[in-house]
Formats: C-alpha cells, sequence, structure tokens
C-alpha cells in the first residue's frame, strides 16, 4: 500500500463513502481534477512544435519589419515581450475550456444515480483528509441475479489530490475498487472504464490531445494490472 508521506504518522486508510458530507468532498476531488486539466493542456500547447514555429515566425517577421523602420533595441524588446504575452495569453484562454467543463457538468446527478444503478463511491483518507476518490457505478442487487455471477462495475471517476499524485496512491485505488466490485457483484463481474468518465472530456484539437490519450493509455492498463492481481489473489487462496 502507497503511503502519501512516509515521515508522517497518520494513517492511511481507505473507505466506501456513505455519509452525505463526505460524498460532496469527493464530487469536489473529481470537479478539481477536470478544472486541473488546463494545465496540463496549457504546457503541451506552449511547447508544440507547430505553435512554436508559429511564435518564432511571427517573431522573426516583427524583428525583419522593425529593423526596416529603424527601431532601436528596447523597441524590440518591447515588441517582443507583447507578441510573447499574447502568445501564452490565448493559450491560457483554449486551455480554460477546462474549467467551463467542470462548471457546466450536472455533478448533482453523479450524486443521485439513475435508475437500476447504485453509485459506491470509494474513498482514501489521509488522517482525517479526504486525498482521492473512486465514484464507481454497478446494478443495483435487485437488478441482477442472485447467483452474483455476473455484472459490470464502471468507473466514472478515478483521482487523487494534486500534492499526493506520483506516489502510488492510484493504483491503491484501482485495487480497492475492483476488490469492491468483485465482492458486490461477482468474481466474473467485469470492471472498465466508463467512455464517458469525469476526464473524458477533450476542449481543443485533437494535436493538443497527446497527454489524456496517454493518460487514458496507463489508466486502462493501471487497471488491467488491478484486475489481475484480484485474480491472482484469489486463485492464490483457492
Amino acid at each position: 500500500m502507497a503511503s502519501p508521506a512516509p515521515e508522517d504518522d497518520r494513517a492511511l486508510a481507505f473507505e466506501v463513502l456513505t455519509a452525505p458530507r463526505d460524498r460532496v468532498d469527493a464530487l469536489k476531488l473529481v470537479m478539481d481534477s477536470v478544472a486541473q486539466q488546463r494545465q496540463v493542456a496549457s504546457r503541451d500547447v506552449v511547447f508544440n512544435p507547430l505553435c512554436v514555429s508559429a511564435l518564432v515566425g511571427v517573431l522573426a517577421a516583427a524583428h525583419v519589419a522593425m529593423g526596416a523602420m529603424g527601431q532601436d533595441l528596447s523597441a524590440m524588446i518591447i515588441t517582443h515581450s507583447g507578441i510573447v504575452l499574447i502568445y501564452l495569453m490565448t493559450i491560457r484562454y483554449a486551455a480554460s475550456s477546462y474549467i467551463r467543463v467542470a462548471e457546466e457538468t450536472d455533478w448533482q446527478s453523479w450524486l443521485d444515480g439513475q435508475d437500476g444503478i447504485e453509485t459506491l463511491i470509494l474513498g482514501a483518507r489521509y488522517g482525517t483528509e479526504l486525498i482521492a476518490t473512486v465514484f464507481l457505478t454497478v446494478p443495483k442487487r435487485n437488478t441482477r441475479s442472485k447467483a452474483k455471477d455476473s455484472g459490470k462495475a464502471t468507473i466514472r471517476a478515478w483521482t487523487t489530490m494534486l500534492r499526493y499524485r506520483r506516489r502510488g496512491l492510484g493504483g491503491d485505488m484501482l485495487r480497492e475498487a475492483v476488490k469492491v466490485a468483485k465482492q458486490s457483484q461477482g468474481p466474473k463481474c467485469t470492471v472498465e472504464f466508463a467512455a464517458d468518465h469525469a476526464n473524458s472530456s477533450v476542449a481543443l484539437y485533437d494535436i493538443f490531445n497527446g497527454p489524456f490519450i496517454t493518460r487514458q493509455a496507463k489508466a486502462t492498463s493501471a487497471l488491467a494490472s488491478a484486475v489481475k492481481q484480484w485474480e491472482a489473489g484469489e486463485s492464490s487462496q483457492r
């Protein structure tokens, strides 16, 4: 099990969140993760080869034009700085679409659930602080076979608080989600990401979505690994 801060003696615990306040806090983590995609998108566009080439071309053209007009060095510096500022502000505005996605999504429906579908919200607490969550949807008990030999669990959201990322906690959350899904729906239950999961919306052109495509591939691979680990653990207990 990953530990956010080995030097801290606070306990890391996983649980299914049932209290309304806890579920709302988990939803806020998801909303934040959607808005934070702006930072990833901005960084990718800023350093995209096509965008950088266009910026260099504009700077070069401005330099030649101002040189022909006899402008001094200070005027060139001011002009070039203005061009770079416009470049960055344009990218910032374009990437802010992710904030609008976070604001305009009907998040309340994520808590209310759907007919025949139950939303299980898993959380990881570091002491009393909720630092990671998974939104898992499963068929309600009265809508599936009593044999519990089939079913499908769907992950609609999977996120960790920003400062606790890259410490293995995301993998722990996926393993916990697989365990809960299998216990709830049976060992043959399939677990997969929803096509419309929280971070599935892309606000920019495909050429700028490389980081998100890579993230999705890594998430799918991590989930497959979590399922295999659960199956291996079950096999060893037989």
